[in-house]
């Protein structure tokens, strides 16, 4: 009969059916519990004499492997052979007893395997270590004798200030090798080996013939078969290998021991296992016979009863359930019984699915609810401002952060798009526009940065995000200042071993300059102006790493100077590379350092030569710009460079030569001249398309225009006396009567004062409470007629300056060149007739 066939059976057919069965599965089981116990009987007699026997065989490796553990040790401090060589017997006669006893193991047999092995370690170490151990005793002997010998010649009263601190100094030399000696641990060693050699060396610096005498016997005494500083190394390094072998041993002794601890554990345990398994199986078997058949009769009779019963009991409980239900009790419940399909279990079906109903409509209900208020708790707290608009752009919601962040005032109307909202605000669009996450970013005159972000909604409408960055951009900008000094610490310890080369040359041939002939003396004075020469070089090239190198700009013919470099760069150039040089035909002229350009081309072309594999073409090209900047261009057709390899083109140190040469240095030095230069350095490449690197520099402005004469009242304000200097020489140059002030209350003082000052010059960095802004603000907001210049070695993108003032303010990058300083002067102030 089928599942389905029972389930339609009345309830008192499948009961007496239920019962039956039980009785049937009852005397099975009595049966099958005999022949069990029976069974078990036997197998606990077997299990009892097996477990005794792994006992014994246990305690007795136990046994074996202490008593190898505590022999070892003694091994160390044996020092005549024949008793090291009769402990060392005992102890391989007690390995090869726990060997035959691993036998069959693998986990045993590799355990004693290592114990061997560290046995066999610990006996060659130990000659060496005696061995070692006599010479470092002998050397530590002489010593004393030659500190006593220090200590009695530094108190003879005889001796003069010098020779008493030769003494001393040999005596301190004498000590720092004692110390050595009896160091006792590794890094100590190299500790008094440091100050042993510098104490030698600066004995030796100064020390007359018996002083350097004395500090080669020193030498003498500490050099055997080998330096001191070695022997008390290897014998500190054979202490720890003789530590690590005992504690190998240890350490297997004390895993023989587990093993064995564990084979007596786990026979104990199966033994103990199997008697109580047993003695329960027996006293329980004769019970549970009896116990089953009274069960049998048990169930027979309530069985009856139960039938009777079942169906008035369920349809009570099911109408009660029902009322509480329906009362709006949701916590009411009837126990869940298997699925039939009589009327019983239809109710309690039917029960079920009322409340399961019931249930998920209260809990939609309070989920609703309950999202709604944490929407509403996200919406008003969330640190961004959040904006929440139509498909047509029509403000729907707006949490009171976005006023905050963008600095509306109270009075400010309530706006119906964004862009009324932002056009309420002080932020502007930055030049950047797009950031490379695809936000748009804001900035304030006072220099606070904004992040919006917008999330479109499927039915066209936006959720916009407004997220304040400006300590994040803070940070970026701190974090690329850290890295710039980092690199500069890197091309400090790069020149600083060319510049003992050229150190150590000049002072060698200034030695030798004292007793040398005429000839002589002519080619040391050669060699000397030629480390000089690469002294001077290489100061030049550290500058032009750090974009501070002294320039001589003059007013030079850029056409010109690439006409006469072109037999040069053909020369510099690869034979495979066709170089060609398109110029206008009348001059471009600028203000800059020929010198500097002419390394800056051919720096360049090099480059190009290097990318171009088999053969290709170079182009120097030349020509003004839209914006009358002079554009100076070098292009190649070579393999060009990733995205990757461009952005850290400019970077010291930074090289992608395939063949991992060159310093890194080239693109970054030609990229400070540049920018020294007041011009900017732009590469555009692509792999396998080529690369084009653009110069571009400021328009020269006319001779006439650049050396007019300015009169009036300056006012420059710097806490730095050299650049304070250096402004107020150049104003003085151009007709100014000068009043300089090194902090801000000084300088308020003279813009508050009589008598106005026409042109005020001040760094925005003053002191931890001031800021040049303050001045800058103050000076044109008091005198109508007053011109303005900020200077800083980082001067920000954004500022607070009025509008209305902007014709009447200009900034100056630190440092300040005369031709940056003369194009300011010639924009804010008319020059005056002499």
């Amino acid at each position: 009969m089928t599942a389905r066939g029972l389930s339609r059976l009345s309830i008192r057919t499948r009961l007496f059916c239920a019962i039956g069965l039980l009785s049937v599965v009852a005397t099975v089981i009595g049966v099958i519990a005999f022949y069990t116990l029976a069974r078990a009987d036997r197998q606990i007699e077997l299990l009892h004499s097996v477990s005794l026997a792994e006992v014994s065989r246990a305690l007795e490796l136990s046994q074996s492997a202490a008593t190898l553990s505590k022999s070892a040790p003694f091994l160390l401090s044996l020092n005549p052979p024949f008793g090291i060589s009769t402990e060392t017997d005992e102890i391989y006669a007690a390995i090869a007893r726990l060997e035959t006893m691993a036998q069959g193991d693998a986990e045993l047999g590799l355990s004693v395997a290592r114990m061997r092995a560290a046995v066999d370690d610990l006996v060659d170490i130990i000659p060496q270590q005696n061995r070692i151990g006599r010479d470092i005793d002998a050397i530590d002997a002489d010593l004393e004798r030659l500190l006593r010998r220090y200590r009695q010649w530094t108190t003879t009263r005889v001796a003069t200030t010098y020779q008493r601190q030769a003494w001393s100094a040999l005596q301190q030399l004498a000590m720092e090798a004692v110390g050595t000696a009896r160091a006792t641990t590794l890094i100590s060693i190299g500790e008094f080996r440091q100050r042993y050699t510098k104490i030698r060396a600066d004995i030796l610096a100064v020390a007359t013939p018996l002083v350097a005498d004395n500090v080669q016997e020193i030498d003498r005494t500490i050099t055997r078969d080998d330096t001191l500083f070695n022997l008390v190394y290897r014998n500190l390094a054979i202490s720890l290998d003789a530590e690590n072998a005992l504690f190998r041993i240890r350490t297997e002794a004390e895993r023989i021991n587990q093993l064995a601890a564990q084979k007596v554990t786990a026979a104990r345990q199966r033994l103990e296992a199997s008697q109580a398994d047993t003695r329960a199986r027996l006293a329980v078997a004769q019970w549970v016979m009896l116990a089953l058949m009274a069960i049998s009769l048990v169930v027979a009779v309530v069985s009856a009863v139960f039938v009777s019963r079942y169906v008035v009991m369920n349809l009570h409980r099911i109408a009660q359930a029902m009322r509480r239900l329906a009362a709006g009790d949701r916590a009411t419940r009837l126990e869940r019984r298997l699925e039939s399909d009589d009327e019983i279990g239809q109710l309690f079906s039917a029960f079920r699915i009322f409340r399961a109903n019931a249930l998920r409509l209260d809990r939609n209900s309070r989920l609703i609810r309950r999202q709604n208020t944490l929407f509403s708790r996200v919406f008003e707290n969330i640190t961004d401002g959040v904006v929440i608009t139509a498909a047509s752009g029509r403000i729907l919601a707006q949490n009171l952060r976005t006023r905050d962040l963008l600095r509306l005032p109270d009075t400010a109307q309530a706006p119906e798009t964004v862009d009324d909202l932002l056009a309420q605000s002080p932020f502007a669009l930055r030049d950047t526009a797009m950031t490379a996450a695809g936000y748009l970013e804001y900035e304030s005159a006072a220099g606070h940065v904004l992040e919006l972000r917008r999330s479109p909604f499927p039915d066209g409408g936006a959720v916009w995000l407004f997220s304040e960055v400006t300590e994040r951009r803070l940070v970026d900008a701190r974090l690329a200042e850290i890295q710039r000094v980092e690199t500069l610490g890197k091309v400090t310890g790069e020149v600083a071993h060319d510049f003992g080369n050229i150190l150590s040359t000049i002072s060698g041939n200034l030695h030798l300059l004292e007793r040398a002939d005429p000839e002589t003396a002519r080619r040391l004075r050669a060699r000397i102006e030629d480390a000089v020469d690469l002294g001077v070089t290489l100061t030049e090239r550290l500058l032009a790493f750090a974009r501070k190198q002294h320039l001589e700009p003059q007013r030079t013919d850029i056409v010109d100077l690439l006409n006469a470099m072109r037999d040069l760069l053909e020369i510099a150039l690869p034979e495979t590379a066709v170089l060609s040089v398109t110029t206008p035909d009348g001059p471009i002229w600028a203000m800059i350092d020929p010198g500097q350009l002419e390394s800056a081309i051919l720096n360049l072309c090099v480059n190009a030569g290097q990318a171009i594999s088999d053969s290709g073409h170079i182009e120097i090209s030349v020509a003004r710009t839209d914006d009358d900047q002079i554009a100076l261009s070098v292009a190649d057709d070579g393999h060009g460079m990733p995205a990757e390899t461009l952005r850290y083109a400019t970077e010291p140190f930074f090289t992608a030569r395939r063949d991992g040469s060159g310093t890194g240095l080239g693109l970054s030095m030609v990229d400070g001249f540049v920018h020294q230069s007041g011009g900017s350095l732009h590469i555009a490449s692509q792999p396998d398309a080529g690369t084009t690197v653009t110069l571009l520099f400021p328009p020269i402005a006319e001779a006439a225009a650049l050396s007019a004469r300015h009169a009036g009242y300056a006012v420059v304000i710097d806490d730095d006396p050299k650049a304070l200097t250096a402004a107020a020489t150049a104003l003085r140059a151009h007709g100014f009567d000068v009043t300089t002030a090194t902090d801000y209350a000084s300088g308020r003082a003279l813009l508050t004062g009589p008598p106005p000052p026409d042109l005020v010059l001040s760094d925005l960095k003053l002191d931890a409470q001031h800021s040049g802004w303050d001045l800058i603000r103050l000076a044109l907001e008091r005198h109508p007629q007053t011109r303005a210049v900020a200077m800083s070695t980082q001067l920000p993108r954004a500022d607070s300056i009025d509008p209305a003032d902007r014709d009447r303010f200009a900034r100056l990058e630190k440092p300040v060149s005369a031709l940056a300083l003369e194009q300011v002067l010639a924009r804010l102030l008319p020059p005056t007739a002499d």
